[in-house]
């Protein structure tokens, strides 16, 4: 038996047997049969027998046939514009890390502002402040575009998990990690839970948040912070290095090996303004 055929067995199977199961008192018939569903569906994404938005697509049918729910409850989530926006959130940030844009971004700013450990990771802080209103999770952000990077900068000095990491890995790393943090609180599309939370805040208590509010509400806060983590960082991890007169070459080495910016690239770009100026419209 394959271990998919045996994880379709064991979702079917549990919601199958709660589904049978006489309904508890104080449910409806048709409480209970959701409850089945919804048990297998998390089973599914467990198991993951097929692909987890198969999985999603197939219970939300599953419940509109068989009367669970109706047609347009099934459907209720996939008209919340907060939805969409993490959605189309979602496709701009794989269109950052597969064109290889952020990374592009991150090594004009070393190239420009990278001169010391300091500088350096000022010019991580400057880059994921850039990049996050567009990528909107976090561990693509900072595991797909900026983990690699600072991966690479720490490998150019010899820096590497172990008795090397003192150098000056560690502390990039540490900045690196904790820009991430700070920028996932700064802007509505910067990390996925945060167009959850404006959606409860409107549907629990009625307060609308807009891209801007966000913004204004969290800018100052959010840039005392990436400008305060080097600074920290720097006595709490202290590199070794503390000069780094070929960051600058590094970063320059890195763009003659991407060349000029290709089209997906430019298409990227030109997504991510369109990203900002929605922002600004809701201002």
């Amino acid at each position: 038996m394959s271990k998919s055929l045996r994880n379709w067995i064991i979702v079917l199977a549990i919601g199958f047997v709660i589904w049978v199961c006489p309904t508890p008192q104080g449910l409806t018939p048709n409480a209970w049969h959701l409850f089945a569903v919804f048990a297998a569906t998390i089973a599914g994404f467990i198991l993951q027998p097929i692909s987890m938005g198969a999985v999603a697509f197939i219970a939300l049918t599953f419940c509109a046939i068989t009367g669970v729910l109706k047609t347009g409850q099934a459907l209720m989530g996939f008209g919340n514009g907060t939805i969409w926006l993490i959605v189309c959130a979602f496709f701009l940030s794989r269109a950052f890390i597969k064109t290889g844009f952020g990374r592009r971004i991150a090594f004009l700013i070393i190239k420009y502002i990278g001169r010391s450990s300091l500088t350096l990771g000022y010019s991580i802080a400057l880059s994921e402040l850039i990049v996050s209103p567009a990528m909107p999770s976090a561990t693509a952000r900072g595991g797909g575009v900026f983990y690699p990077i600072v991966q690479s900068l720490a490998n150019a000095f010899g820096s590497q998990p172990g008795p090397t990491a003192g150098k000056i890995g560690k502390y990039l790393m540490q900045v690196g990690y904790h820009t991430d943090a700070v920028t996932c609180t700064m802007f509505l599309t910067s990390m996925a839970g945060n167009p959850l939370c404006v959606g409860l805040a409107a549907t629990a208590v009625g307060v609308e948040i807009t891209w801007m509010n966000w913004a204004v509400a969290a800018i100052v806060p959010g840039l005392i912070s990436l400008f305060l983590v080097p600074v920290l960082m720097l006595k709490l991890s202290p590199p070794e290095i503390r000069d780094i007169p070929d960051a600058r070459d590094l970063a320059i080495n890195e763009l003659e090996k991407m060349g000029p910016m290709s089209l997906q690239e430019k298409s990227s770009h030109s997504y991510s303004s369109c990203a900002w100026l929605c922002g600004l419209q809701a201002l």
